[in-house]
């Protein structure tokens, strides 16, 4: 299993924690096993990590086959969807899976004395268990 940390604005965690939402729309390929731990950084101005959860798939579609197999699951409205994937060919689903709030977030003053200089991803970033910020997001989990 690979842990990664992945950047989410917060209405988006808050369905993912109401369990409304259930895919995770991306537009470039994530490259991670099946079963890896997300660590859902929530952005500013939240800057938290709030909850984990693990990726049930991987998969890459048109964004017209996305909207048919995934929309509900995603979690916004039609139009955001069509803005977001505009000039696309294809987008990336990541299934969700054993959402998890944390017993206590990590805010992001935490994970900069942790790890001095840190930078939330814009994307995701891999998490090596060598890496300080592991052991935190482990212990509060």
């Amino acid at each position: 299993m690979v842990d990664a940390i992945i950047s989410i604005k917060p209405r988006h965690v808050d369905n993912i924690l109401a369990g409304k939402k259930t895919v995770e729309l991306r537009v470039r390929k994530i490259n991670l096993p099946i079963g890896s731990r997300l660590w859902i950084y929530t952005t500013l101005p939240i800057g938290k990590v709030r909850l984990s959860a693990e990726v049930a798939f991987i998969e890459s579609l048109s964004p017209k086959d996305m909207w048919i197999k995934y929309g509900k699951d995603i979690c916004i409205p039609k139009d955001e969807f069509d803005e977001y994937t505009r000039l696309r060919d294809v987008v990336v689903a990541v299934g969700l899976q054993n959402v998890r709030a944390l017993d206590k977030e990590v805010c992001l003053e935490t994970m900069r004395r942790h790890e001095s200089g840190f930078q939330p991803p814009q994307f995701f970033l891999k998490l090596n268990p060598d890496r300080a910020l592991y052991s935190v997001f482990y212990k509060n989990f």
